[in-house]
């Protein structure tokens, strides 16, 4: 079985959980400080390495975690190691937020522009893409800057592409013109 599909299944089993006992905004807020933690390479290579061992890998988790996060995050990191898959832990982590998501009805959006786009630009972006019947009751828009695209926009979501960048339109009308 793939890492990502027993991620998911992991992730699916903390989620209901979370929810069943009435805290998954607390379990949410720790997934969020552990996606953080995982920024860090090393805290990551750690995680993900055969030699280290278990036990060790727990003490660390711990030494950064104990204290901070609920003891229901805790111990789930604390059967992970146990089960001896503290290898897929970042993939946990990212399996959680894309079921909290469908579970909330938030459609998670990309928006490329070629300059940093403002609030009200964003804020237009997810009116539109609410009104436009994609079934979602929030779109949380993550926007990311790429010189390359010259003008407008590339909208990324569940896997399609909306591209309507001055790059394309120009790629495009080159390509008709040498027909």
């Amino acid at each position: 079985m793939s890492s990502k599909r027993i991620a998911t299944r992991y992730a699916k089993s903390v989620l209901d959980l979370a929810e069943e006992q009435g805290k998954l905004p607390a379990i949410k807020a720790d997934f969020e400080q552990l996606k953080e933690a995982f920024k860090n390479r090393d805290l990551y290579l750690m995680a993900r390495s055969p030699i280290i061992k278990a036990d060790q890998k727990m003490d660390v988790f711990r030494a950064i975690f104990e204290g901070k996060i609920d003891a229901l995050t805790l111990t789930f990191i604390e059967v992970l190691t146990h089960k001896g898959r503290e290898n897929i832990l970042p993939e946990v982590v990212e399996a959680f937020f894309d079921q909290y998501r469908q579970k909330m009805g938030i459609l998670s959006v990309t928006m490329t522009t070629a300059v940093p786009a403002d609030e009200a630009i964003l804020a237009s972006a997810k009116a539109k893409i609410l009104s436009s019947g994609i079934s979602a009751t929030q779109v949380d828009i993550q926007n990311i800057v790429n010189p390359d695209i010259l003008g407008g926009f590339q909208l990324e979501y569940d896997g399609k592409v909306y591209d309507a960048s001055v790059a394309t339109h120009l790629r495009n009308l080159k390509q008709n013109l040498r027909k």
